[in-house]
């Protein structure tokens, strides 16, 4: 399930749901950063530790201006979408980094 949600050519960009569903609200879904966080942790709990890292940075480096992350980010352009700031994006991402420290 998880390849499904994974944006093509951008395998450390997660959907919140399978592309061919519909939230019903006109417009794209961008990759959705706290599913893209729990794909740090879940690779840390697989034993891939290394790979979890790599995903880490890449997410950390789609942080906005001033340190922020919105719920979404253009998987085209890295530009934030959607609420911002987002309080469960950074939860994801603290969740994500004390699972790298252990």
């Amino acid at each position: 399930m998880c390849d499904a949600l994974r944006i093509e050519g951008q395998p450390w960009l997660l959907r919140r749901y399978h592309p061919h569903d519909s939230d019903g609200l006109s417009g794209r879904e961008g990759a959705f950063l706290i599913c893209s966080f729990w794909l740090v942790e879940a690779l840390v709990a697989a034993g891939a530790p290394a790979q979890a890292e790599a995903v880490f940075e890449r997410l950390r480096d789609l942080q906005g201006e001033f340190g922020l992350f919105a719920e979404e980010v253009d998987p085209a352009s890295g530009a934030q979408r959607g609420n911002l700031p987002q309080a469960f994006s950074h939860v994801g991402l603290v969740n994500a980094a004390i699972s790298l420290c252990r």
